[in-house]
């Protein structure tokens, strides 16, 4: 069943239609996944193949269109009515002669007649011989760049998406000590993270997780520096430490942590790269409240961390919403995106360099106030002994 009221999903494609309105569009085609779930719900993991949510400027609510076996998947989790869920025949699927563009155009043209159409040019599914058959069905040499429309819209979120986060926030905290908890000598990096993987799943006794796009990371090392890593079934030994980021999920709402967690003591150099981490996450985070602009918390960032000599080039934060990173501003250098009640951000303080690895984040909640915490770790920096 959807995860939102119908009121709610309706209220998103009112606003949607009034962007697409002020860029010259009649109709949409939104075909990233965590777009169309934003706006019907649906929850199916299928983008591999052609589909999308149809959003015209005349009708309430969308169209979505699906290869016909992921119709069911629609039907347990959309709010539409079945006449608006449509579909294209198997045949259409993994076939060297047919491509699902020319039914989806079809499906597109019967309900559409301006050529005043917007596509979401950077979609997963849209590689350049896709992009070719999409042009050919709808006989045309353009399309109306889309790209954006859907990510403004979610990064200031209601009441009920926060609620998801909020329950992600404390599956997420779970998860990242019961992978502290399994770090000993002699242990196997894959037994770590099947305890934090289980965590994910489980939930809480009053919720229980759900499903991602995106492994949880604990790259193992000494330092440990490599950003995106998985597990491998090494075997943990003293000296070395374990950057845990680890995001959970409530129907597809994500809450990110992460902490850094040393076997044995550590030196005083990952000593002193925590120190300016926390520092500068510290400043960060005072600095986040409704009014402020990313760049504002850039600043602040850096005002305190770079006293202490740590190369850092990355950015320190994105928004973070559906499917984990959603598409909206970024606390780094030249981002003047004002900041607004309700966004949520993941502040991340990584250092990914050749001679130091180290990572804190917690994600937060904008107020007018300040930032809240998503998160109820202790900061402290993690020792196993």
């Amino acid at each position: 069943m959807p995860a939102f009221e119908k009121s709610e999903y309706r209220g998103r494609t009112a606003k949607l239609r009034e962007e697409m309105s002020k860029r010259g569009m009649d109709a949409l085609l939104v075909l990233n996944e965590s777009n169309m779930n934003y706006l019907t719900g649906y929850e199916g993991f299928s983008d591999y193949v052609p589909q999308l949510a149809l959003v015209t400027l005349e009708d309430e609510d969308p169209c979505v269109i699906f290869r016909e076996l992921d119709t069911h998947c629609a039907a347990a989790s959309c709010y539409l009515p079945e006449s608006r869920v449509l579909s294209y025949p198997e045949k259409f699927v993994g076939s060297k002669d047919l491509s699902p563009w020319q039914p989806i155009a079809d499906h597109v043209h019967s309900r559409v007649k301006s050529n005043r159409i917007g596509v979401e040019l950077s979609a997963k599914s849209l590689h350049m011989k896709s992009y070719k058959a999409l042009l050919e069905g709808f006989g045309v040499t353009s399309f109306i760049d889309g790209d954006g429309l859907v990510n403004k819209l979610k990064a200031v979120k209601s009441p009920a998406e926060l609620a998801y986060i909020e329950q992600a926030g404390k599956i997420a905290d779970g998860a990242l000590l019961a992978g502290r908890l399994a770090i000993t000598e002699g242990v196997r990096g894959c037994d770590v993270a099947a305890a934090v993987s289980h965590a994910l799943c489980a939930g809480t006794p009053e919720f229980g997780g759900g499903a991602s796009r995106v492994p949880s990371s604990m790259p193992v090392g000494s330092p440990s520096n490599a950003p995106h890593i998985k597990w491998t079934d090494e075997r943990y030994k003293t000296g070395c430490q374990t950057n845990f980021e680890v995001g959970a999920f409530r129907h597809r709402y994500a809450c990110a942590v992460s902490r850094t967690v040393f076997l044995g003591d550590p030196s005083e150099r990952s000593l002193h790269v925590h120190r300016a981490c926390l520092d500068g996450f510290a400043a960060a985070f005072e600095a986040i409240r409704a009014g402020t602009t990313s760049n504002d918390v850039e600043r602040a960032f850096r005002r305190a961390f770079e006293p202490y000599g740590v190369r850092k080039e990355s950015r320190i934060g994105y928004s973070i919403g559906i499917d984990w990173v959603d598409g909206g501003p970024s606390f780094q250098a030249g981002d003047d995106t004002t900041l607004e009640e309700n966004m949520t951000f993941h502040l991340l303080i990584g250092i990914f360099e050749k001679t130091d690895g180290y990572i804190f984040s917690e994600s937060v909640r904008v107020t007018n106030q300040g930032a809240i915490s998503l998160s109820s770790l202790p900061r402290d920096i993690m020792v196993n002994h």
